[in-house]
């Protein structure tokens, strides 16, 4: 299975979070996409199966793309963060759960950077898509990111979309990951001007906002809390 992870590297402890996350993954096939990191790119280089280093910060939407273009063969494909930790043996687990062909991605619970794992036994195909985060997920490798979206907003878009033509998310708890909150994202210029945006351009584009499409289609799960999602 080929893993994109998008690095914007600004000093030794982003650096070094991604080489957390890396040793945790262990992946198959690692795609690293370098936004322009300004520290970093020759480890990041030297970590990456494939290493592609953007002149500029591209934003994760493209970079994600550009991770997909490579991997024209992969059929499953992990896509995650820099700043996240992986329990062990997430691979072999999603590979059997994702041998169902009606799901489209596959997503786990999300824990604090800093909370153990507490591995449980549950899998729903129905779609937990209140639990789905999107930090760490694998989906299949059938479609692209929506580029207007810049570092938010993307992941609601996709997941919807595929919602749209019919298929399933799936959520399980048998595969954890650590995330350290927004990490990565408060070093984004001008953040909240941008997720203002990317939020009028989901509604400009599906009619409503992500909450209100959640509420509609699955709405005993809005008022639950999602960081365990054990229920």
């Amino acid at each position: 299975m080929n893993v994109i992870i998008p690095v914007y590297s600004i000093n030794d402890c982003f650096v070094n979070m991604t080489e957390n996350a890396i040793e945790s993954i262990r992946p198959e096939h690692l795609i690293i996409i370098d936004n322009a990191s300004p520290v970093g790119g020759g480890q990041l280089r030297e970590w990456a199966d494939t290493y592609v280093r953007n002149k500029e910060n591209l934003g994760y939407a493209k970079a994600v793309n550009q991770g997909l273009k490579l991997s024209p063969t992969a059929e499953l494909i992990a896509i995650c963060n820099n700043d996240i930790r992986v329990s062990p043996d997430w691979e072999p687990i999603a590979k059997e759960i994702m041998k169902d062909l009606s799901i489209m991605s596959l997503h786990f619970t999300m824990l604090p950077y800093d909370q153990p794992f507490n591995l449980g036994d549950k899998i729903w195909k129905t779609g937990k898509e209140r639990w789905c985060t999107g930090s760490f997920f694998v989906m299949r490798n059938s479609g692209l990111f929506d580029e207007n979206f810049v570092n938010s907003y993307d992941d609601w878009d996709i997941h919807y979309r595929m919602y749209q033509k019919g298929f399933k998310t799936a959520y399980t708890n048998k595969v954890q990951y650590q995330h350290m909150n927004s990490f990565t994202q408060i070093m984004i210029p001008q953040r909240e001007e941008q997720d203002k945006k990317n939020r009028e351009y989901f509604i400009q584009k599906h009619g409503d906002t992500p909450e209100n499409l959640w509420m509609k289609m699955f709405p005993d799960q809005m008022d639950q809390d999602y960081q365990g999602g054990f229920e």
